[in-house]
C-alpha cells in the first residue's frame, strides 16, 4: 500500500508542476508576442508619421525657389537626403503628364544634374496624383519608381496664394525597420528564455509548497479508508489545506465511536423502518418499547404504546399479540396471527426477531395490517357471484322449463305453444336486461363509461320519461303524474343517462306501488342545484332495508313487489348521478311511500 500511495502522490506532483510551467510558458509566450507586435506597429507608425513630418517641412522651404523652378541645387537635395534619411523625389504636372525628377551623381560634379521622368505606373501615379492635388500622403508599400517596399511620405509645394506649384517625395526603405524588428526580436528571446527559466523554478516551489500537505492527507486518508482510523497528519501549513487536514484528524478521533453506534443502530432500524407504512411495534428482551408509529396506536385503539405492555394494556384483548411476541423472542423464528381490536377490525399481526451480527435476538417487531377491508371485499367478491348465478338462473330455468315442452311435443295446441314462445321471450328480456345493467355497472365503476355534460332543461325530459312508461303504470293501475315549479330548470347533465336514471326510479315506484296508488315524477329549483326525482305512494321501505338499497342485487321484501328486478337499478342510478356531478337521496315511510331526488348542477 505504501509503494502505491508513493506513486500516487509522484503522478499527482508531476501533473502539479507540468500544469503550472505550462501556464506560465503560454502566458509569457503570449505576452511576448503581444509586445512583439505592438512594438512592431507602433515603430512602424512613428517611422511614417515622422517620415510624413519631414516632407511638409521640406515642401515648405520649396516654396522659396524662384516662379517656375520648383527644384533645389544638388546640394540642397543631398543635404536633405543626409538629414532625413530618405531618397528626395520632386514632382511636376504638365497638362495630363506627371513627371518626378531623378538626379544622376557624377563623382566630379558638385550639383550633378537631374532630368524629369514620367510617371506611368498605375499605383505610382495615383500617389503622385494625390500629392499634386494638395494631399499629404503617407504609406508603405511596394512602388515602381522605387522598385522596393517603401516608407512613402508626399507632400505638396504650394506658393504664397495656395496654388499647388509641385510635390516632394521622401521615400525611406524597409531596411532600417527589418533590423530594428531583429533587435527587437532578439531581446524578446533573451526576456521569454530567463522569464520562463524563473518561472519553472517558482513553479518547483510552488508545487513543493502544495503537494507535500496533500501528499500527507492523501496517505492518512488512504490509511482510514483500510481501517486505521486513529491515523494523524503531522506538519500541517497555516493555510486551506491545513484547516483542511485539521478537520481529518478531528474526524478520525470520533470516527471509531460513531461506527460503532451506526452499527448497532442499524440492525434496528433496517427493520423499524421496513414497516412504516403499516401499524409497528418493537420490544426488545427486557419488554421495554423501542418504537412504536401512529398507525400501531390507531390499530390497537391505544393513547401511549407504554400501555401496552403495562397496566392500561392489561386487558385479555391483547394476550394473543403478547403472546405471539414472546414466542417470536423465543424460538427467533416469525409468526404471524389474525387478531380483532375492540372495534372488531380483522388485524393480520406479523412479528420478526431482531438479531445482531452474532445470531443473539435482541427483541422482535411486530407489523400490524387492517385486513377488514379485504375481508369485506372477498366477501362481497363472493356475494356477487352467487348473486349473478342466482339472478341467472332463474331466466335460464324459465326458458328451459318451456324449450323441453316443445322439444318433446307436449305441446299439443297453438295457443300453449304461443304461451311458451311469451314465456320464453319474457324470460329471454330479463336475461338481456340483466347482462346489460353488469355491463352499466361494470363500465361505472371501473371509470370506462364517460359522461358529457351539456346544457339543457329538465321539463321536457321528465315528460319523455314518463310517456316511456306510461304504458306500464296504466297496465298496474297506477297514476304517473309531472310536477314542477313551472321554471325552466337549466342544468348540466346528459339527457340519456338522466332519462336512464328517472325510468329506474320510476320502475322502481311501479314496482312497489299498489293499484290505485300514484307516482309523481317531480323537479324544482333548490337554490344551489336543480333537484329531480320520484315519489310514490307505495308501501315504502323498512329503516332496517334503507342502508342496503344502493347495494348490487339487494332486494327488499319480494312479496311486496309487483314484479321482479335484478337488484342493480338502484346501484346504477346511484352511480350515473355522481358521474354527472350530483348525488342521490331517499325518504320514506313504511306504509306511506318512498321520495327519491337526485341534484344536477346549475348551468
Amino acid at each position: 500500500m505504501g509503494n502505491r500511495i508513493k506513486r500516487q502522490s509522484l503522478s499527482i506532483g508531476a501533473k502539479t508542476l507540468l500544469s503550472h510551467i505550462t501556464l506560465a510558458v503560454v502566458v509569457i509566450a503570449l505576452a511576448s508576442a503581444i509586445s512583439y507586435t505592438l512594438s512592431s506597429q507602433y515603430i512602424r507608425q512613428s517611422r511614417v508619421r515622422d517620415l510624413a513630418t519631414k516632407a511638409e517641412r521640406i515642401a515648405e522651404g520649396s516654396r522659396e525657389v524662384p516662379e517656375g523652378d520648383i527644384l533645389p541645387k544638388r546640394r540642397t537635395v543631398r543635404t536633405f537626403e543626409e538629414l532625413t534619411d530618405a531618397k528626395v523625389f520632386y514632382l511636376a504636372s504638365d497638362n495630363e503628364i506627371i513627371r518626378m525628377s531623378q538626379f544622376y551623381d557624377e563623382p566630379d560634379a558638385g550639383d550633378g544634374e537631374f532630368q524629369w521622368v514620367e510617371v506611368a505606373d498605375s499605383i505610382d501615379r495615383e500617389f503622385a496624383e494625390r500629392v499634386l492635388a494638395g494631399e499629404n500622403v503617407s504609406a508603405v508599400r511596394r512602388f515602381e519608381f522605387a522598385q522596393d517596399t517603401i516608407i512613402f511620405a508626399g507632400a505638396p509645394i504650394v506658393d504664397d496664394s495656395g496654388a499647388v506649384r509641385g510635390g516632394v517625395i521622401l521615400a525611406q526603405p524597409m531596411a532600417s525597420l527589418h533590423s530594428l524588428s531583429r533587435m527587437i526580436r532578439i531581446m524578446l528571446l533573451i526576456v521569454v528564455g530567463i522569464s520562463v527559466l524563473l518561472a519553472i523554478l517558482l513553479a518547483m516551489q510552488q508545487t513543493r509548497m502544495l503537494v507535500k500537505p496533500i501528499q500527507r492527507i492523501t496517505r492518512a486518508a488512504r490509511r482510514m479508508e483500510d481501517g486505521v482510523y486513529a491515523e494523524r497528519i503531522p506538519a500541517l501549513p497555516d493555510n486551506e489545506i491545513g484547516e483542511l487536514g485539521h478537520a481529518l484528524n478531528s474526524m478520525s478521533g470520533r470516527l471509531m465511536d460513531v461506527i460503532k453506534n451506526l452499527r448497532k443502530e442499524r440492525d434496528k432500524l433496517e427493520l423499524v423502518m421496513s414497516g412504516i407504512g403499516e401499524g409497528l411495534i418493537a420490544v426488545d428482551t427486557d419488554w421495554r418499547v423501542v418504537h412504536a408509529n401512529a398507525a400501531f396506536l390507531e390499530l390497537a385503539e391505544l393513547d401511549s404504546a407504554a400501555d401496552f405492555l403495562a397496566g392500561g394494556a392489561s386487558d385479555a384483548m391483547f394476550d394473543p399479540l403478547k403472546a405471539l411476541l414472546q414466542r417470536c423472542m423465543e424460538n427467533g423464528e416469525s409468526e404471524e396471527l389474525e387478531w380483532e381490536n375492540a372495534s372488531h377490525r380483522a388485524i393480520h399481526a406479523a412479528a420478526t426477531a431482531l438479531k445482531d451480527e452474532g445470531g443473539a435476538i435482541l427483541g422482535t417487531v411486530c407489523l400490524l395490517r387492517d385486513v377488514s377491508e379485504a375481508l369485506r371485499m372477498e366477501q362481497l367478491r363472493r356475494d356477487y357471484v352467487a348473486n349473478i348465478s342466482h339472478e341467472l338462473r332463474t331466466p335460464l330455468t324459465g326458458i328451459r322449463g318451456m324449450v323441453e315442452p316443445l322439444i318433446d311435443g307436449c305441446m299439443d295446441t297453438e295457443e300453449e305453444r304461443q304461451e311458451s314462445y311469451a314465456v320464453i321471450l319474457r324470460e329471454t328480456i330479463r336475461l338481456e336486461k340483466l347482462v346489460g345493467d353488469m355491463l352499466d355497472m361494470s363500465r361505472l365503476q371501473d371509470g370506462r363509461l364517460r359522461v358529457e355534460l351539456e346544457r339543457m332543461e329538465l321539463p321536457g325530459i321528465l315528460e319523455a320519461a314518463a310517456r316511456s312508461m306510461k304504458g306500464i303504470a296504466d297496465e298496474a293501475g297506477v297514476a304517473l303524474t309531472v310536477e314542477t315549479d313551472g321554471s325552466r330548470l337549466s342544468c348540466l347533465g346528459n339527457e340519456d343517462r338522466i332519462m336512464q336514471v328517472l325510468v329506474i326510479l320510476i320502475d322502481n315506484a311501479l314496482s312497489f306501488t299498489p293499484t290505485g296508488g300514484s307516482v309523481t315524477v317531480f323537479a324544482y329549483d333548490a337554490g344551489s342545484h336543480i333537484a329531480a326525482g320520484v315519489r310514490d305512494t307505495g308501501c315504502g321501505i323498512e329503516p332496517k332495508d334503507l342502508p342496503m338499497i344502493w347495494e348490487r342485487f339487494y332486494k327488499a321484501d319480494r312479496s311486496r313487489m309487483r314484479t321482479t328486478g335484478t337488484g342493480l337499478g338502484l346501484s346504477i342510478a346511484k352511480l350515473v348521478t355522481r358521474l354527472m356531478g350530483g348525488d342521490i337521496s331517499v325518504k320514506s315511510e313504511p306504509g306511506k311511500g318512498s321520495e327519491f331526488t337526485f341534484t344536477l348542477k346549475k348551468e
